[in-house]
């Protein structure tokens, strides 16, 4: 007893630690199922991230400050075929005014930064102060659209300067580009013009938008509560280039005349189409009525007066505005006239309905379907063999021609050109003539005659000038196209649009015959007024009624092309019912005809091949009178007296004949 309780008292003071080996045992058993709990944990971490990571991210991240901005991309240019830009894109900055920051509590920033907006912009300090103090809790405030950078210069400079203008803040500009056209009305039915969102209108513009169209890029990031950012930037990606067939200087040359016709004769439109035969790219085009300025399409002044425009509904506006914009090379339609003359003609020989010196008795007209269908000189022309009938644009014996050519021949020979359908054009909008064109099954003998010679049915000039290019090159109707090819921002090829031939619309023999025909009829038939000093130029006149028979006013047209042994450029001129004191003279188009030429062709390096005269070429139409006669200098027009055909004889249309009652249709060349 006395041991143990000296044992006690040995041990005071003192803690027992007693670690025994089941203790240790258990120790370990539960180190490890700690462990495995981890590694569990993190196996279930690892599977929910897996499954679930982004939406929880998003949770974690939405509850920081997130920062985005667009970086637009520039829309491709436009250029011409030799690379003079007629469309581009320019940067412009938006001002944006972040109240928020400006406003920062316990900072300084309100009166540094309206007091440079006032400096460098000009505005009034107190109306900068309340558009801030009533946006406060906004972070983002447009004041100015589309500045120019030269605009925002110099507060950039102020802002940047953080040495000496440490407490300008909550300004930013935000950048965009803007459309614009250096050559204002320049081609603008062929380029169109485009709208909020760079979405093409018309033209080239809408044709093409895609390519035109290129993908906007981002800055994003968070920002902390220092307001600072690592951002990530995904750059935009710009639009293509897209080059056109159109000349620069071709289309100037043809726009100056259109509008020096128009200053002078008051026609209701002058339109003009300029064409490669051999490809099919349309080297100028351009109607009076189009001619509208592309970098502010919605402007009606030029057009309307200030009084007309305020009496508009907003219906009117727009109805007037689409009219402005409607390309009428493209879209509108009408009756040819004579120029259909020479495709009758090839649709004749090439089915061998009729020979090459076959002649025809052209006595002034031809009693057809009860009805008396004039020629334009009704004392008639004589005998006349194919070539002449071209030369003097003779109806009577092109309706011999049709009546030969029979109504089967004729309908294929208008489809094989191209007519009642759409050339395919890469233009919006072009009118097909589907529906105003005669079949085999519902064409009468009447409507073949007056087919003939181009009358009642209807075409547009795309149509015309392709169809027209295939009789003069050998035959080869090409795809008429507008753009040649598309390259990327850096310059590389993305499509080349090489010349795509359609088909072989008459064999060789058959155009050279023809073009020997057309250029007979400028040197000494009704085409005179279109002879280009120095130059072998061929065409067909055309004066045609309008749908309106009553309509005393005439669509006055020359199709040409020149030159004769290499045709290298077609040319289609409309001057439509100029207010002149002879209506019916198809020499107001052949001099249009001849005053673009006669620039053209130097500046396309076709040389001449005749001895050029010391003379301008005629601008004032001639005032020919019907049946006033002159004497052909060619030896291939007949010997008879034979009147200037480029006037017509506008009697009434239709006459009643006695005593057989049946009616007389006049009809223009």
């Amino acid at each position: 007893m006395e041991r143990y309780n000296n044992r006690q008292k040995n041990n005071k003071g003192k803690r027992l630690r007693i670690f025994t080996r089941s203790m240790k045992a258990k120790l370990a058993r539960l180190f490890i199922g700690v462990l495995v709990a981890l590694v569990g944990l993190g196996v279930v971490i690892t599977r929910i991230y897996a499954k679930s990571g982004e939406k929880y991210e998003a949770i974690v991240l939405s509850q920081q400050t997130y920062s985005s901005k667009t970086l637009p991309y520039k829309r491709g240019d436009i250029t011409d075929r030799d690379g003079n830009v007629l469309a581009t894109s320019i940067k412009v900055y938006n001002m944006i005014i972040d109240p928020k920051v400006i406003l920062t509590e316990n900072k300084d920033y309100l009166e540094p930064t309206v007091d440079a907006l006032v400096k460098c912009f000009g505005y009034s300090k107190e109306e900068i102060t309340k558009l801030i103090q009533d946006n406060k809790d906004s972070r983002y405030v447009v004041k100015e659209k589309q500045l120019k950078y030269e605009q925002i210069e110099e507060f950039k400079k102020l802002m940047s300067d953080t040495k000496n203008n440490p407490d300008i803040k909550g300004v930013w500009f935000e950048e965009e580009y803007k459309r614009m056209y250096p050559y204002s009305t320049l081609a603008s039915g062929t380029i169109g013009f485009t709208v909020a969102g760079n979405v093409g209108n018309w033209g080239i513009e809408e044709y093409y938008n895609d390519y035109l169209n290129g993908t906007n890029g981002r800055e994003y990031g968070y920002v902390n509560e220092d307001n600072t950012m690592d951002p990530i930037v995904k750059e935009p990606t710009d639009g293509n280039t897209v080059v056109s067939t159109i000349d620069l200087n071709l289309q100037t040359i043809c726009e100056k005349y259109i509008k020096q016709w128009v200053e002078e004769y008051h026609p209701t439109n002058v339109a003009v189409v300029m064409a490669d035969p051999n490809t099919g790219e349309i080297l100028a085009m351009a109607d009076s009525n189009n001619m509208y300025d592309l970098n502010n399409p919605q402007e009606l002044k030029g057009f309307y007066s200030d009084e007309e425009i305020a009496a508009m509904s907003d219906e009117q506006k727009i109805e007037n505005l689409s009219k402005i914009w409607r390309n009428f090379c493209v879209s509108d339609t009408y009756e040819a006239g004579s120029t259909i003359k020479p495709f009758t003609i090839a649709g004749a020989l090439e089915d061998g309905k009729i020979s090459k010196d076959q002649t025809f008795l052209c006595d002034g007209g031809e009693r057809i379907g009860g009805h008396y269908i004039k020629c334009h000189k009704t004392s008639g022309h004589g005998t006349l063999n194919v070539e002449q009938a071209i030369m003097n644009s003779c109806n009577d014996s092109l309706m011999q021609i049709a009546a030969f050519e029979g109504v089967d021949t004729f309908c294929k020979y208008q489809s094989i050109f191209g007519f009642g359908m759409r050339s395919g054009i890469d233009l919006p909008g072009e009118a097909s003539c589907e529906g105003l064109l005669y079949t085999k099954d519902n064409m009468q003998a009447a409507d073949l005659a007056t087919n003939s010679f181009g009358q009642n049915f209807n075409v547009n000039m795309i149509q015309m000038v392709a169809g027209f290019s295939s009789l003069i090159n050998g035959g080869y109707y090409y795809k008429p196209h507008v753009v040649k090819q598309i390259l990327n921002s850096n310059g590389g090829v993305v499509v080349n649009y090489d010349k795509e031939l359609i088909k072989q619309t008459i064999t060789k023999d058959t155009s050279d015959f023809l073009k020997q025909a057309l250029v007979n009829t400028v040197n000494g038939g009704t085409g005179k007024t279109a002879a280009v000093e120095g130059y072998d130029v061929g065409g067909k006149t055309g004066t045609a009624q309008h749908h309106d028979k009553t309509d005393t006013t005439y669509l006055l047209s020359f199709l040409g092309f020149a030159p004769y042994d290499n045709p290298q450029v077609v040319c289609y001129a409309i001057v439509d019912a100029p207010q002149v004191d002879n209506p019916g003279s198809s020499s107001y188009a052949c001099k249009l005809f001849s005053a673009i030429m006669t620039e053209a062709l130097p500046y396309m390096d076709v040389f001449p091949t005749k001895e050029v005269q010391p003379t301008e070429p005629a601008t004032e139409p001639e005032t020919t009178k019907p049946e006033e006669t002159q004497e052909s200098t060619e030896p291939t027009v007949p010997m008879s007296p034979s009147e200037d055909e480029s006037y017509e004889d506008n009697s009434p249309i239709v006459e009643e004949v006695e005593p057989s009652g049946d009616n007389v249709a006049t009809t223009t060349e």
